[in-house]
């Protein structure tokens, strides 16, 4: 059964208003071990907060230890007893660098750790153009390799878990992205940097990897799929010039608070109705139109195998299927 089979099964249920304690009620996450990364603000601690509350031990998986201290300190106080600070569990993990992906993975995987959910919800979008230590373009080795390394390096971890679940926070300012099907210069090495085009690219790679990812996994219990949380009053856009926050201070009043921003990231990791289906793109809880790249299997593979070499990380076949994902 395809994820067309689910269509319009959370938006009966759940809508753009609904939020992350809405779309997870009675679930009961008991046992269960949940990877979410960059927990320590917006709505990657709100997803933290709420998987807790339903019973789930949460790695906070944060580039800064402090902040992520002070978060769960935060949670913990503001709980009213719910929760306590055995129900987090901090490790640093710094996307822009490989070197620490691998230290924090082959931590898990030392201790024989099972992940049910790991939930990529960490990104990046500056102004300018940086490079992180690796020496790729600051968006697609954050956004993009630094999750692809994470979760491969997961497996194990995932497998002994399964049923499990791999949730990608992709973006809608993937309709932005740069690329074409030549997947050219996905460095921006030679052409003209462009931010919101940068930012845009990593997020159409989230979704592509997650379906490519789907293809390999689906068959050893584990499920990947990607969403757009929505427009959310989060840090974010913190570090882009003051016309962009200007703008951003008009829209505020119809941007989603924090709990309706991590909604999709919850409904995917909890609902029972996706327990089997993969490969899929959501907002405010149900299925989502994608651009058209999105859909090619044969880009999607080429992008994987690109970032299998960038990232030097073993590569699982893929299932071979006749028709692209929609």
């Amino acid at each position: 059964m395809g994820t067309a089979a689910v269509i319009g099964t959370g938006m009966a249920r759940f809508d753009r208003k609904s939020t992350a304690e809405d779309v997870s009620a009675g679930i009961d996450l008991e046992g269960r071990t949940a990877v979410v990364t960059g927990a320590n603000a917006g709505i990657g601690l709100e997803t933290a907060r709420v998987l807790a509350s339903r019973g789930a031990r949460v790695v906070m998986a944060c580039r800064d230890l402090g902040k992520a201290a002070d978060a769960r300190s935060r949670l913990v106080r503001e709980s009213g007893g719910e929760l306590d600070e055995g129900a987090f569990e901090l490790r640093a993990l710094d996307l822009a660098s490989l070197d620490s992906v691998r230290s924090f993975a082959a931590a898990l995987a030392a201790e024989e750790r099972p992940v049910h959910l790991l939930v990529n919800n960490a990104g990046i979008m500056i102004p300018d153009r940086r490079e992180t230590s690796d020496g790729f373009e600051a968006h697609f080795g954050t956004n993009h390799l630094g999750h692809f390394l994470l979760t491969l390096s997961l497996l194990d971890n995932l497998r002994a878990g399964a049923p499990a679940r791999v949730i990608n926070v992709a973006s809608e300012a993937m309709q932005m992205s740069g690329l074409t099907e030549e997947l050219d210069d996905l460095n921006w090495e030679r052409k003209k940097w462009r931010g919101w085009q940068a930012y845009g690219s990593s997020k159409l790679m989230n979704l592509m990897f997650t379906r490519a990812l789907h293809r390999r996994v689906c068959g050893e219990g584990i499920v990947s799929n990607a969403l757009h949380p929505g427009i959310v009053r989060t840090e974010l856009a913190r570090s882009q010039p003051w016309p962009f926050l200007f703008l951003g201070l008009l829209a505020w009043p119809w941007m989603k608070e924090v709990g309706a921003g991590a909604a999709t990231s919850v409904y995917l990791a909890t609902a029972s109705e996706l327990e089997s289906e993969g490969g899929g793109y959501f907002a405010d809880c149900a299925p989502t139109r994608a651009p058209a790249l999105a859909g090619r299997e044969d880009l999607q593979e080429r992008l994987w195998q690109l970032s299998a070499e960038l990232t030097g990380v073993f590569d699982p076949p893929a299932a071979q299927t006749s028709e692209g994902t929609p």
